[in-house]
């Protein structure tokens, strides 16, 4: 599905690009004899990438909404400004012209499920890199849950607050929500990260990494004390063992601390990556 949609996101892309940036003008013979400059994307970030995209939104979600399915991956919403100048390397110049995306998608995603009388939702919670849909491919009965809800909601969801906002946003709809909540070490999960930027263009930096991965301790106790009622499903991916249901109470036990020792291998992790050539200039830019 996800090959599918970035089809589209190329197409709409390649349309969004002429509309912006050609002028159409009458030719000659002669003109013809002289060579003309291509004309050049046009490049917006930050504010300007937003008022684009509000510009221009019914187009975007529309393609989105094509082939997507019941899901809403922020990752692939985000793919769909390609054509202003996002290349994955860059998130921070277009987090927000994506969540803008994301805002309309959701509630777009709820109407269809509603009608289809489908009302679930899935959340996906975990670290990056951490193996969320491999877990979901390798695990029967959680590939079950996400083939039946009316709508998944992927993402890492380290704050905890975004989270909570999607929840009520899916509740006053009426949605039963669940979560899948993936465990994975953060050598193995900062080693998939990297092999992730090698395919996919997608860096996260070893700063960002430390950062971020110390804010879902506790996590399972939060879920629990918050949404008692919730359906929870706790997988450690732990080395990338393919993803094993366990119990919450083992779920608590997952370590999250970001040690110096720690910090120095992942830092180790990633150099091993730079030198092995097999990153772009670029890609290495992204990683500093």
């Amino acid at each position: 599905m996800k090959n599918m949609v970035k089809r589209s996101l190329w197409i709409l892309a390649a349309i969004l690009t002429i509309g912006s940036s050609t002028v159409l003008t009458s030719c000659s013979k002669d003109d013809l004899e002289i060579p003309q400059p291509k004309p050049q994307p046009v490049i917006l970030k930050g504010e300007a990438a937003v008022a684009w995209t509000k510009e221009h939104l019914d187009s975007l979600v529309n393609v989105y909404m094509a082939e997507c399915g019941n899901l809403l991956d922020p990752d692939m919403t985000r793919d769909l400004l390609k054509c202003i100048g996002y290349t994955r390397l860059n998130v921070l110049d277009y987090r927000e012209a994506g969540w803008v995306i994301d805002s309309v998608v959701f509630i777009r995603l709820m109407d269809r499920a509603a009608e289809a009388n489908k009302k679930t939702i899935l959340f996906t919670m975990g670290m990056y890199g951490c193996g969320k849909t491999t877990s979901i491919n390798n695990n029967p009965e959680l590939k079950k849950l996400a083939d039946e809800a009316g709508v998944i909601s992927e993402g890492a969801y380290n704050n905890v607050k975004y989270f909570d906002e999607m929840v009520v946003k899916s509740g006053k709809r009426g949605f039963e929500p669940q979560l899948l909540y993936v465990y994975n070490d953060a050598e193995t999960g900062y080693t998939n990260c990297m092999e992730r930027l090698i395919h996919s263009n997608r860096a996260v930096t070893c700063e960002a990494y430390f950062s971020v991965f110390p804010q879902f301790d506790g996590r399972v106790e939060y879920i629990e004390e918050h949404y008692p009622d919730m359906k929870f499903y706790c997988v450690d991916n732990s080395h990338n063992n393919g993803g094993k249901l366990v119990t919450n109470e083992e779920a608590k036990l997952w370590d999250y601390s970001m040690t110096e020792d720690l910090q120095q291998k992942l830092y180790a992790i990633k150099q091993s990556y730079i030198d092995s050539g097999k990153l772009t200039t670029e890609q290495i830019i992204a990683l500093q």
